[in-house]
């Protein structure tokens, strides 16, 4: 069975609600908000392997989109700029064939998502799209994925973000029920475990 890779652009980590929902997974480590600012403040937070940690944060990410949308995607890596001056971090994934081909029979049906990628596509002052329209965009499965994501995630990334918060909050606790098939035997996320410093 084949599959496609493609970049998922979920907003990335540079003050971004996803820094913020770290930092608050950081936060929820200590006593109180004395302690956490004055390790903010400190040496020891510069030591925290940011590239685990996103790494794994991309990792739950992409296991709640696939709770989210009843799929199967694959995380491949995080794929991150130099510079952050005109883009910001994007997670590649892979689908399968079969799954791509189930997407795109139900958007490219739907009136609102061509009339979105239709808009979206467009070239304007400072940009000059490489596709331009449904036809276009169409044409290349990596960039119709790219704007079927998009498009998708305009209407359930609050509901993605609010289950990030509760899975580095800790709160699947023993007796209650797990949302995320992998994380199954999880009883409580263990925050420290994911924000290693160096030693």
């Amino acid at each position: 069975m084949g599959t496609i890779k493609f970049n998922l652009e979920f907003g990335g980590f540079y003050h971004s609600i996803h820094s913020n929902i770290i930092d608050d997974g950081i936060r929820n480590s200590f006593q109180d908000d004395v302690d956490f600012d004055s390790f903010y403040d400190s040496d020891e937070y510069d030591k925290i392997d940011w590239n685990s940690v996103h790494n794994e944060y991309c990792k739950i990410y992409i296991d709640i989109l696939n709770h989210e949308l009843d799929l199967n995607l694959k995380f491949i890596k995080l794929n991150s700029p130099r510079f952050y001056n005109f883009e910001t971090d994007k997670i590649e994934a892979e689908i399968s064939d079969k799954e791509f081909n189930k997407l795109k029979t139900e958007y490219l049906k739907s009136k609102e998502f061509v009339d979105y990628v239709n808009e979206s596509s467009k070239s304007y002052d400072g940009f000059i799209s490489f596709y331009n329209g449904i036809d276009e965009v169409k044409a290349d499965d990596e960039i119709l994925l790219n704007y079927m994501f998009n498009y998708i995630l305009l209407s359930i990334s609050d509901d993605i973000e609010m289950y990030l918060y509760n899975v580095l909050d800790g709160i699947y606790q023993s007796g209650e029920e797990v949302i995320i098939p992998s994380f199954g035997g999880i009883k409580s996320f263990n925050v420290n475990k994911m924000f290693k410093t160096v030693a």
